[in-house]
């Protein structure tokens, strides 16, 4: 089992424990889905996104806007989020290393190979083992639009079906798309280990040297 803390409540140990508790950190979770950590253009798409299927939803099939918006909400953290990122914290999570590392290569073959995508890394321990060594390990990938509108939808379209891939086998992948490179201190640490992955225009190298 993987321990997250939420630190808002340490003063109060009490009503820590409670906000600790893997519901407590799972219906967090179900609430933001990782919106906290996304930029504009990746967070402006999932917010359109999910509210047209709302609306096609309450529209259609005459549900009410209520149950619309649980549904979706609910459908977009099971497969749109980082649903097996969460699931570490529970008691019951368990998986196959083997399978893990199998799935960690076939994701970054599916990023060097999108043509689209110019600008990928990987950050954190996993950087410097450059393979997964613990099953209650994630992968934190991080890739970059650039300034195209093509990059604006491929690049979101080509995150849903990472997520979406992602679940179906397991695997958890903490991914965002970043809108540049000038990123700050909520996204990016000095203490981060980093794996370039793809550096087409040779941005990352020149940001990781500035910062």
């Amino acid at each position: 089992m993987y321990k997250k803390k939420f630190k808002y409540f340490i003063k109060y140990p009490k009503i820590n424990n409670i906000i600790n508790t893997f519901i407590i950190v799972l219906f967090v979770n179900w609430i933001f889905q990782g919106m906290r950590g996304m930029q504009l253009k990746e967070l402006s798409f999932r917010v359109i996104t999910e509210i047209l299927f709302i609306f096609l939803i309450f529209y259609f099939l005459k549900f009410s806007l209520l149950l619309s918006f649980f549904l979706v909400h609910t459908f977009f953290w099971i497969f749109l989020c980082q649903f097996w990122v969460i699931n570490r914290y529970s008691l019951n999570y368990t998986n196959n290393l083997e399978k893990m590392n199998d799935i960690y290569k076939k994701i970054i073959d599916k990023v060097l190979r999108f043509k689209t995508l110019d600008e990928a890394i990987v950050i954190g321990s996993l950087s410097s083992q450059k393979k997964i060594i613990k099953i209650n390990s994630d992968v934190d990938l991080r890739i970059f639009f650039n300034k195209s509108i093509k990059s604006f939808f491929f690049l979101n379209l080509f995150l849903s079906y990472l997520r979406i891939y992602s679940f179906i086998n397991k695997f958890p992948l903490d991914i965002y798309c970043y809108d540049n490179f000038e990123l700050n201190n909520k996204h990016f640490s000095k203490n981060d280990k980093n794996l370039i992955i793809k550096n087409k225009n040779k941005n990352i190298k020149n940001f990781l040297i500035k910062r």
